[in-house]
């Protein structure tokens, strides 16, 4: 069942939205629960195999982001249910407004990258679906380059398997930024 959104539009930042961004996540994580499209065991893979090619390439280990294991696994299946890849969602949010919606407030993000895949079709066990993943982001410069960054000390994996296609996305995140901004 596709998701169908509204004709309610949001400003941001002089750029409309087809609605908000976390209502919208709540919505698309519920929908995704219900249909059983959530893999952690592909996701799981994915986080070893990006960190056994940092290893490979001298760099330290991501630790997984809890905090944004939801975001990550809403635009899997956000873009599974729709169809797409993509790294703005369904509502118009590009990357930079989706982790602002989701950490209001904040002022200055830390150092933040998003890698998104499919696979058409997703054929094997986890360990063939996140291979086969992976290996599209090796082949993509951008991809690569984004999980062989030193900025990035933590990442949140989430993955989506829809009318037989896998759909991951993760999400790269740096140290605190820390500022003398009020809090």
């Amino acid at each position: 069942m596709v998701l169908a959104l509204g004709p309610c539009f949001v400003a941001f930042s002089g750029i409309a939205f087809a609605e908000p961004y976390v209502p919208f996540l709540s919505r698309i994580l519920a929908q995704g629960s219900a249909q059983g499209l959530f893999q952690p065991a592909v996701e799981q893979r994915l986080l070893a195999l990006v960190n056994d090619y940092r290893h490979m390439h001298g760099l330290v280990a991501l630790a997984e982001d809890a905090g944004l294991k939801g975001a990550a696994r809403g635009h899997a299946a956000d873009m599974a249910l729709h169809n797409f890849l993509g790294h703005s969602a369904t509502t118009g949010h590009d990357f930079d407004s989706r982790m602002h919606a989701l950490r209001p407030g904040v002022m200055v993000l830390p150092a933040m990258g998003e890698n998104a895949a499919t696979t058409r079709p997703a054929l094997g066990g986890a360990d063939a679906v996140a291979q086969q993943l992976f290996k599209a982001w090796l082949s993509s410069p951008p991809h690569l380059h984004t999980m062989l960054s030193r900025d990035y000390i933590h990442v949140a994996t989430g993955v989506a398997v829809y009318g037989g296609k896998a759909y991951a996305d993760q999400i790269f995140v740096g140290p605190a930024v820390q500022t003398n901004l009020p809090h």
